[in-house]
């Protein structure tokens, strides 16, 4: 069965050029990933298209808020949204185009709307992906990732509701494993999907021994 996958990453600081690179696809190459295809990213679709660079979405919403920014703080959050790759196996351009929709529609129930500048869907891979990015400003112009996101238990949440308003479109999909990745720097989507690979090597092994 598949499972619905939901990751955050943190961005501090100004990491915004890098990750804007890798999302928008605005080098020639990517020596880092090489599961993509540039050939093929003419196929990637914007849900939201960013109307700035990356780094001025941030700094401009960030400004006009007028809120209390430290060294520290997380600038912008890096969203994650996919399922295992059994899930988009024979399903067509519009529907895959459709579940990402829905997960958008999701994070904009859980979030000010407003503050997401960016969600590319990338289908010059091999598993269709989405990244969202938004800045963490609350409804008073706080700026506090941790507030939103919060700690492990919250963000098990986050993934618990993830499921459920997924699941009703989608009713044969499970919850993803939840996993705190908001403490780390950006991952390459090659290096996560070899997470991912190995966790589901470790589930059938485990399946195997236990009987």
């Amino acid at each position: 069965m598949a499972s619905v996958i939901l990751r955050f990453s943190k961005q501090k600081g100004n990491p915004a050029t890098k990750i804007e690179a890798h999302h928008e696809r605005t080098k020639e190459e990517y020596k880092s990933n090489p599961d993509i295809d540039t050939s093929k990213s003419h196929n990637n679709i914007h849900l939201i298209a960013p109307q700035m660079r990356y780094k001025a979405e941030v700094n401009k919403r960030i400004k006009e808020s007028g809120c209390h920014v430290r060294k520290d703080s997380t600038r912008f959050v890096d969203t994650l949204i996919t399922a295992s790759p059994e899930f988009f196996k024979d399903m067509t351009h519009e529907k895959m185009v459709e579940y990402f929709q829905r997960a958008v529609d999701f994070i904009k129930s859980k979030i000010r709307p407003d503050m997401i500048f960016s969600a590319v869907v990338h289908l010059d891979e091999k598993t269709p992906h989405l990244h969202l990015c938004f800045v963490p400003l609350t409804e008073d112009n706080r700026l506090t990732a941790k507030e939103i996101l919060g700690n492990r238990a919250k963000l098990s949440k986050w993934q618990d509701e993830f499921h459920e308003f997924m699941v009703k479109f989608y009713p044969d999909i499970e919850r993803g494993t939840s996993a705190t990745l908001t403490n780390r720097k950006h991952i390459p989507s090659n290096i996560f999907k070899s997470a991912a690979k190995l966790e589901k090597m470790q589930t059938e092994i485990e399946a195997v021994t236990d009987r």
